[in-house]
């Protein structure tokens, strides 16, 4: 049985100690042969550092590494190029005298692995001298390598100085396009891409991958992958939670599959996967590992409870060229990964991409995040507020549900909550899923979708949200009472205590109904 890769990102390591590899050289092979210079945007640890990893060797002419891979027999070995690999996700970025020592620290380093002296004063002149002497000593043209590209930005978005962090980046960046005639590939990864930032202003012939459908795949494990190359392993936790083969696999697909990027193809996240195989358990690692630092300090406002109060739709020109001072929160999410291509929708010449949470980990990890975050409920009381709250709604207790409710949301500001049925909705459901209480939202029936279904043992609890700053609550009671009834949300429980109840908003109050009744 191959060992699992996790953390590894470095492709010699992964074949020379066998170590699980998915081949991914069709994708370079198409890459080489059609174009120069690229872009892909993925999240964080999403396979994108391996990726230039196998890059690097193939244009080395590491022959032996790839071995019974595709583009074996379709590569010329005897071609080898000098490669100038740029990590950029190790460094330190406070200040900009932080981002200056660190790229003169790469430049160094980077001088004295090619054995060149660099006499230039800026550094980005000096990036510029370093790949025109490579080319001279070498006499080959130059790969250039840059993995997260994008970190110093995303690392100040929150600071004063971000426009010169930009500036100087982009000087840095832009010495590419000047040295053009040195060049023989160059290949950028990040989870973002700021239009304004020179590197895609000014070397304005880079390829965008990020979304275009034949590269959906280039990172992350298809269904296929996981079914060819992880057998031992599903059997592995299949008897550990005595699951048949194929549920064990329909649950990692629950937990871990769901990421697209041209809206068709899905994909799992390897990082997550991998973990699950290694410890043969669900866990949410990707969030506490995956997950940028700025993201939890970034101010989202209403957008991130908006993604799941209702559908997020953004234009292909609003996910291709955002800038650092107008990107969405939905943009933000997608691309750290929080949220995913579901559809591409087409009008007239606009693309329409319909973005959704991808799976049961971020589901799970981001949901506690938010609701610690917007409730200030600290994590071990949220499981304590929500059994509360559900024993609350099985007892028929009004009174105590209206005074849970209203301690939950009260530190919730109004412009998070909006003024809208759907975002309370989010909130409480929040809240429950969180607390891994069996609950689900917009559950269909043939005449219409229940706002909120619990189901705990032997009762079936359907809730209907109202929301209105004119009607009164008995009136929205009523409403949503008679909407339960005559969508007969209920007809396909059988056998189970069913409790119907209506909870109603309006500005700070708050109303309930509940009504008991045996479904035969």
């Amino acid at each position: 049985m191959l060992k699992l890769p996790v953390g590894i990102e470095t492709f010699s390591e992964l074949q020379e100690e066998e170590y699980v590899y998915i081949d991914k050289t069709q994708y370079i092979h198409k890459l080489v042969n059609e174009g120069k210079s690229y872009f892909l945007s993925r999240p964080r640890r999403f396979g994108k550092s391996l990726l230039l990893s196998t890059m690097e060797e193939l244009f080395k002419g590491n022959k032996k590494l790839f071995k019974g891979l595709y583009i074996y027999d379709k590569w010329d070995w005897n071609e080898k190029y000098p490669v100038i690999a740029i990590n950029f996700g190790g460094g330190e970025y406070s200040t900009i005298t932080d981002l200056q020592n660190t790229l003169a620290d790469i430049l160094d380093d980077l001088g004295e692995q090619f054995n060149i002296e660099l006499k230039r004063r800026t550094l980005p002149q000096r990036f510029g001298e370093l790949i025109r002497k490579v080319y001279e000593k070498t006499n080959q043209k130059v790969v250039i390598l840059i993995d997260e590209y994008d970190q110093p930005i995303i690392s100040n978005l929150q600071s004063k100085d971000l426009n010169r962090f930009q500036e100087d980046l982009g000087s840095f960046y832009q010495i590419l396009k000047v040295n053009d005639k040195f060049i023989k590939f160059i290949f950028l990864t990040g989870i973002s891409k700021f239009a304004q930032v020179s590197v895609f202003s000014k070397l304005n012939n880079l390829d965008d991958l990020s979304l275009i459908d034949e590269f959906n795949g280039i990172c992350g494990y298809s269904h296929e992958d996981l079914k060819s190359n992880f057998q031992d392993y599903i059997q592995k936790l299949a008897n550990k939670f005595e699951y048949s083969y194929e549920d064990a696999i329909n649950e990692i697909k629950a937990f871990y599959d769901g990421y697209s990027w041209n809206g068709k193809e899905k994909l799992y996240n390897p990082y997550s996967t991998l973990l699950c195989f290694k410890h043969s358990e669900f866990t949410t690692e990707w969030f506490n590992t995956g997950t940028p630092t700025v993201l939890a300090q970034y101010p989202m406002n209403t957008h991130s409870i908006k993604a799941f109060a209702e559908p997020t739709i953004v234009t292909d020109d609003e996910l291709r060229n955002s800038t650092t001072e107008n990107i969405r929160d939905e943009i933000f999410l997608f691309q750290t990964g929080y949220l995913t291509v579901d559809t591409i929708a087409r009008k007239k010449r606009n693309k329409l991409y319909h973005l959704k949470i991808p799976n049961l980990e971020v589901k799970n990890a981001l949901l506690k995040n938010l609701v610690k975050e917007y409730s200030k409920i600290p994590n071990h009381d949220i499981i304590e507020y929500a059994e509360k709250l559900l024993e609350y709604v099985i007892e028929e207790n009004c009174e105590k549900i209206i005074e849970t409710l209203g301690d939950y949301l009260s530190p919730i500001s109004n412009e998070i909550r909006g003024k809208d049925e759907r975002y309370y909705h989010a909130l409480i459901f929040m809240l429950l899923f969180s607390a891994k209480i069996h609950v689900h939202n917009e559950v269909h029936s043939y005449k219409g979708n229940a706002d909120l279904v619990i189901e705990e043992e032997n009762h079936v609890i359907i809730i209907e949200f109202k929301q209105d700053d004119k009607k009164s609550i008995k009136y929205m009671i009523n409403e949503a009472m008679e909407q339960i009834e005559e969508k007969e949300y209920s007809r396909q429980y059988k056998n189970k205590k069913i409790v119907k109840g209506a909870i109603v908003f309006k500005k700070g109050e708050i109303g309930c109904k509940l009504i008991t009744q045996k479904n035969l």
